[in-house]
């Protein structure tokens, strides 16, 4: 089943990017290989920032 994120909520769309966030946090925490998930988090949180940026001019 693929939904479409066109008619999800701004409050839809900002639980599911935290909810991601947290699972790329908890993710790199139990990598048991020297990797990271630096980068991945790094641009996850500035999305986020830019769409709350964006909701709250709207």
């Amino acid at each position: 089943m693929n939904e479409s994120t066109d008619n999800w909520s701004d409050e839809r769309v900002q639980a599911e990017l935290e909810a991601v966030l947290a699972d790329l946090r908890t993710l790199e925490e139990y990598l048991v290989e020297p990797l990271t998930l630096a980068d991945a988090i790094a641009e996850l949180e500035t999305t986020r920032a830019m769409y709350e940026h964006a909701v709250v001019e709207a």
